[in-house]
């Protein structure tokens, strides 16, 4: 006859029964460790097992830490059991139950039962570089405290196969030298090979144009006309905003230019990777817009970007590494039309450390951070000796109602109008940004940060008005980085303190009979050649005034004062209103 299974009465059945009660091989225990689960519940004897279990059983039942471990391994929450009446959630065991079977959880504890002896050897033992160190850290301490969650720490990845002049012709190039894509033949020549499927291969890295209304990204035809995801006879494209220079069919896509027109059928034969944060930022593109639609109905959807925290890609190469540090534990307001404040964290200078060196790892900056020899008061010196008035023809450039001061907070001279068109405060450059940065940034500001409304001021082949700066295009440029990045010093050499100082007492009046009938007060301080001197200011410029600088020989005009050297001493910006 058919061979029965013995079954053990002290202890119950066995796992066969187990099993034919519908439970998994692996479930044969309850949340009470050692009871068997079915219709009765009974003890189970490590002996009633084979001999595996059997012997993980015992040592449970022994309270050794070979039983624990493979328990722990098993069902890491039953340590839990009829333990959380007394805590609280943030006190229970949050260890998550890995989809181990028998043989990978035996592994496992092979290896974590081995580490009882001497420490692994050192090659075992992995030691990263000092610069991936300190990348590993910084992003330690930028998942803590979910930096990601409103920034940008990496940009969308597009790893293409498209066909070849299917992503349109490559705009012509008329900038700065320095701006020029530079690639190797080698790269030119990889970008215009054909795989078997007739597709040439390319990545780029940016982001993706959003829907003002929806915030999701943007469907438009070959001609960059919106459309809609159900139209048909349409070759749908995805338009993007290039942040890294890119090969497209042996041609230079330079970051800056127009939009790219990524075919769908490209991304579908190809990977996109998304970018890493963002997400807070991306939620309310499409609500800054809607309100700011209320004031002006025709605002650009890329200035919102300038209103909402902002990507840190390239953040490394932008600030200097003291500033970044102090500004990671005192946050204070940079751009004016911002609508958040980046929150207090309250970390500790380590953190904050650990945070700079992350971004100047990550974007290729100089680490440990070196100190730029363009920020030394010599430099300046050198300069103006090259190019006398170098400084005030750079700060001409900067009062000229055309240019800097048309946006730019100045002192405390801030421009009329929309506030959500003020741009960060001028005077401050000097301890924030590098002066590469700056340099390249006054050059061509779409190059560094693609939605800016920043234009170029001083276009490569139209320098500004040389009654402003006599110079090229370059000299120019150079003129208002040394500016930007010597601001304070510049200011404190314009700053006098002999209108403060006790004046020396008038001659005896006998000496002072052959000198005509005026009198003049001894205590009456006098006031310096440059605060004595009026200028007449043009509807152009910001000019040099005595007094108040209340009073503008020019109807119809608006007077704004702008303190540059010192107390006594302003700028007057004066905007001439025309009467129709």
């Amino acid at each position: 006859g058919a061979e029965v299974e013995p079954v053990d009465t002290a202890h119950g059945e066995n796992m066969h029964g187990v099993r034919e009660a519908g439970v998994a091989e692996d479930d044969v225990f309850a949340t009470e460790l050692a009871y068997g689960v079915g219709e009765e519940e009974h003890h189970i004897s490590p002996e009633s097992l084979d001999p595996d279990t059997g012997y993980f059983l015992e040592k449970l039942l022994g309270h050794e830490r070979e039983g624990f471990l493979w328990q722990k391994l098993r069902r890491p929450r039953s340590y839990d059991y009829k333990k959380v009446e007394n805590k609280s959630y943030n006190e229970r065991y949050r260890m998550p139950q890995f989809p181990f079977d028998a043989k990978q959880r035996e592994k496992v504890m092979t290896f974590v039962l081995g580490l009882v002896a001497d420490p692994p050897a050192s090659e075992f033992v992995y030691s990263p570089t000092p610069r991936e160190k300190a990348r590993l850290d910084g992003l330690v301490v930028a998942e803590r405290f979910n930096c990601s969650g409103c920034h940008t720490l990496q940009m969308d990845r597009w790893d293409l196969a498209y066909e070849p002049e299917t992503m349109g012709e490559p705009p012509g190039f008329n900038d700065y030298p320095f701006f020029k894509g530079h690639f190797s033949p080698e790269q030119v020549r990889d970008s215009l090979k054909v795989d078997t499927a007739g597709r040439r291969r390319t990545s780029l890295v940016g982001m993706p144009i959003l829907d003002p209304e929806t915030g999701i990204p943007q469907l438009v035809d070959e001609d960059g006309i919106p459309v809609e995801p159900d139209e048909e006879d349409v070759i749908f494209h995805r338009p993007v905003a290039l942040w890294k220079d890119a090969l497209v069919d042996g041609e230079a896509r330079l970051v800056g230019g127009p939009n790219v027109f990524i075919p769908e059928d490209a991304i579908q034969a190809g990977k996109h990777y998304p970018a890493k944060g963002g997400d807070l930022a991306r939620l309310l593109f499409p609500v800054v817009i809607e309100d700011e639609k209320a004031i002006n109905p025709n605002v650009k959807p890329s200035d919102a970007w300038g209103w909402l925290p902002p990507p840190l890609v390239g953040e490394g190469k932008k600030v200097q590494s003291p500033w970044l540090h102090k500004f990671f534990l005192n946050p204070h307001p940079i751009r004016p039309a911002a609508v958040l404040r980046m929150p207090k964290f309250n970390l500790q200078s380590s953190q904050a450390a650990a945070l700079v060196d992350y971004f100047s790892v990550v974007d290729g900056a100089e680490y440990p951070y070196v100190y730029d020899p363009r920020l030394d008061e010599s430099a300046v010196d050198i300069a103006e000796q090259q190019h006398p008035g170098h400084l005030d023809g750079a700060m001409r450039i900067v009062t000229n109602n055309n240019y800097c001061v048309k946006c730019h907070l100045v002192g405390d001279y801030a421009p009329p109008g929309n506030p959500k068109a003020l741009a960060p405060q001028l005077e401050r450059v000097h301890e924030r940004l590098r002066p590469d940065y700056v340099h390249g940034w006054i050059a061509n500001p779409k190059r560094y940060l693609p939605y800016t409304g920043m234009p170029v001021n001083i276009p490569y082949d139209k320098p500004v008005s040389q009654d402003l700066y006599v110079g090229d295009s370059e000299q120019q440029l150079g003129a208002l980085t040394d500016l930007l990045m010597h601001y304070d010093e510049f200011t404190k050499r314009q700053f006098s303190l002999e209108p403060y100082l006790p004046q020396v007492a008038s001659p005896p009046a006998e000496e002072q009979a052959g000198e005509g009938p005026a009198e003049q007060n001894p205590e009456a301080p006098r006031a310096s050649e440059e605060q004595a001197k009026a200028v007449d200011p043009s509807p152009d410029d910001i000019t040099a005034v005595s007094g108040s600088g209340d009073s503008v020989d020019a109807r119809n005009s608006v007077t704004t004062k702008l303190p540059i050297g010192g107390v006594k001493a302003y700028r007057t910006v004066t905007q001439v209103e025309s009467p129709l």
